[in-house]
């Protein structure tokens, strides 16, 4: 469901299916093989949306989606379906609120952090922070967390910004979680979605409409 986790699913029950699969042209394969999967990893979907902290800013929830894929080349077809979290567009002009650049944090926790200096701050992330002083607040940041933060430590010391937990407070890394309490409910969907599939793929190559048909 998402990069860096790796999981199989043998369903001995949908190998008839995909028998019937195999005996199609590959792009209609593929075509109905992904929309059937892209509808089957939707237990999961839901899971992981529940799953992951709204946070500060709301962007990890946000940048959960989903996707489908389709191979038909090589004189086989396949479908792909994939659930997870999406990083945001890379280059100058890219705008887009899916940052869920940081997800592995927290599915996979961190080492223990340090900075080289006394310094830590969002600035090449976010852009110039300034640090204020006001009367009532004390020392703050410009803009405020979680976009702009400072710390710094006493000199000649490194500013220790100790381990992410696996899952954050919660625990639980939040792709893991969600793939193994979905796999039951994601295995049934699967097995009703592959079947429903095929049956419209066999529509589709019994009529006379159809693009390429004789």
């Amino acid at each position: 469901m998402a990069d860096g986790v790796d999981v199989t699913i043998d369903i001995p029950e949908l190998d008839e299916i995909k028998a019937a699969f195999r005996t199609l042209p590959p792009n209609i394969a593929a075509k109905y093989m992904g929309s059937a999967l892209l509808k089957a990893i939707d237990p999961g979907l839901r899971l992981l949306k529940s799953l992951t902290p709204k946070g500060p800013t709301g962007n990890l929830r946000r940048s959960i989606a989903k996707k489908s894929k389709r191979y038909s080349k090589g004189g086989k077809g396949a479908g792909v379906a994939l659930a997870g979290f999406r990083a945001a567009p890379k280059g100058k002009n890219a705008k887009s609120n899916e940052k869920g650049h940081h997800q592995g944090f927290l599915e996979f926790g961190t080492k223990e952090r340090k900075t080289k200096g006394r310094i830590a701050s969002s600035f090449s992330r976010s852009g110039k922070v300034k640090t204020l002083k006001g009367k009532r607040l004390g020392i703050f940041t410009k803009p405020a967390p979680p976009k702009g933060f400072v710390k710094a430590a006493p000199k000649g010391e490194v500013v220790n910004l100790k381990k992410f937990p696996i899952g954050g407070s919660s625990g639980l890394p939040p792709v893991k979680t969600a793939f193994e309490r979905g796999l039951a409910q994601m295995k049934s969907s699967l097995t009703k979605e592959m079947t429903a599939s095929l049956n419209n793929a066999l529509k589709e190559m019994a009529s006379p409409f159809r693009t390429g048909a004789k």
